[in-house]
């Protein structure tokens, strides 16, 4: 079961959302109560005046009439009818002493009004609703009562108000974070393709400008051992390259002598033996050659940066492999025309098709001859006869010193110093058994990256 990656930008974005919307729905909590309680004190205040007012009224008109039997004081709210709206005015009733209505505003509902009122402050019928009462003769009760609705309207009104700053506010943060975080997320992914770009033949030091100063503890710890990893590898070939290329004069010494002392015997079984010594050290001769071929490709031989024609390299292989088997019935070659530009580098290019050409020839088994085929641009396929190859054995001749023939004089190296070129020189290399339309042989094409320009 394979875990999910969690994103850095995800992640980050994510510890921005949750503790945002927390800050917003307590930011409203607290702005929503302190408004409702501010709100309602002052509206409190307005109710409680106007009751006060109305109560005072109401005792001088009784004591001015002498009688409290009917009292008319609706043109003191009167200016509500051209201000607010009709569900928004303000109604009110008097009472007696024995709780008698004697006066009311217009739009005073008797279902309205509370059946036993409460002196002072109570929310009924989503009214609030104001009660006071004289403690002077004549004795009047007055019941003033405001709808709920612009209260209600008011604080919801500046709720939204406070919702909308902050959402704006959060979207304002969130892109700025975003931008912020992303501007970093960008250099870290830059970072991590820097990183990513180093293998056995590009140890360099990593770039710092995609750096942060918490990270560049981890980045001195990586050059380090990128550093140490250099110096190992740069030791191991310079061993193999040293080593082989130091071999090759002693080799070739004795390959000389051994053949002159060939050519000195008489003894035709002393001569075996001797030919047997000079075919040991040739077959030694090839190795070293493979071994400095294979250091050379370690190295990182296969590109360069000034592009060439690499159609004259070719021309200049095949005539070598012409001189190798100049037999036409045996060998067929298409030379390449015209010009193909290209960054493989021209000493990468040459081990690969010699190491394909030294295949070819050691493994021809038949009677159809070899084909070498540059005619296509960008393109060189090479055939030969032989028994088919299993799905199996093609995957295996890929590796190191894996020979499809037991007896064979090669080493099993030669496919995998051409791909290790090929994957540096970013050329395709495919190897096809039986070939295209046949029920035998053995195909390989090789093709090659055309210019950038």
């Amino acid at each position: 079961m394979t875990t999910r990656r969690k994103s850095l930008l995800g992640t980050i974005l994510r510890s921005f959302i949750i503790p945002g919307t927390i800050a917003i729905l307590t930011g409203l909590f607290v702005v929503y109560s302190l408004i409702k309680s501010e709100y309602d004190e002052i509206l409190d205040i307005g109710l409680t005046s106007k009751a006060n007012l109305l109560l005072s009224l109401a005792e001088t008109a009784a004591n001015t009439n002498g009688s409290s039997d009917t009292l008319d004081l609706s043109a003191l709210l009167a200016f509500e009818e051209k201000t607010i709206g009709q569900d928004e005015r303000t109604i009110y009733w008097i009472l007696d002493a024995a709780g008698n209505v004697i006066g009311r505003s217009s739009l005073a509902d008797t279902l309205l009004m509370p059946t036993t009122p409460l002196e002072g402050l109570n929310t009924t019928n989503d009214h609030r609703i104001a009660v006071l009462r004289a403690d002077d003769d004549p004795i009047l009760t007055v019941i003033v009562a405001e709808p709920m609705l612009e209260r209600n309207e008011a604080i919801r009104d500046v709720v939204i108000g406070v919702l909308a700053g902050f959402l704006l506010l959060g979207l304002l943060i969130a892109a700025s974070a975003y931008l912020a975080v992303r501007r970093s997320v960008q250099k870290i992914e830059a970072l991590s393709e820097n990183i990513a770009e180093k293998n056995e033949h590009n140890l360099s030091p990593i770039e710092r400008k995609n750096s942060f100063t918490e990270i560049e503890p981890a980045i001195d710890t990586l050059d380090k051992l990128l550093e140490r990893l250099n110096a190992t590898l740069a030791a191991e070939r310079a061993f193999a390259t040293n080593a082989a290329h130091e071999l090759r004069t002693p080799v070739a010494i004795c390959l000389a002598h051994v053949q002159r002392l060939k050519s000195m015997l008489e003894d035709q079984t002393t001569s075996k033996k001797v030919l047997e010594i000079e075919l040991g050290l040739k077959r030694l001769a090839r190795l070293i050659e493979r071994v400095l071929e294979m250091s050379r490709a370690k190295s990182g031989l296969g590109s360069r940066a000034v592009e060439a024609d690499i159609n004259l390299v070719i021309s200049v292989m095949l005539n070598e492999l012409r001189n190798r088997e100049p037999s036409n019935e045996k060998l067929i070659v298409k030379y390449p025309t015209g010009v193909w530009l290209s960054r493989v580098d021209p000493d990468a290019l040459g081990i690969i098709l010699n190491n394909l050409f030294d295949n070819m020839l050691k493994h021809e088994f038949g009677d159809g001859p070899n084909v070498v085929d540059a005619s296509v641009p960008g393109r060189v396929t090479i055939s030969n006869d032989c028994e088919p190859l299993e799905p199996h054995e093609l995957e295996e001749i890929r590796n190191r010193f894996v020979r499809k023939a037991p007896l064979s004089t090669g080493y099993g190296l030669g496919l995998s110093i051409v791909q290790e070129l090929c994957k540096q020189s970013q050329c395709a290399f495919e190897i096809y058994s039986p070939q295209s339309g046949k029920s035998r042989g053995f195909t390989a094409i090789l093709t090659f990256p055309s210019s950038t320009k």
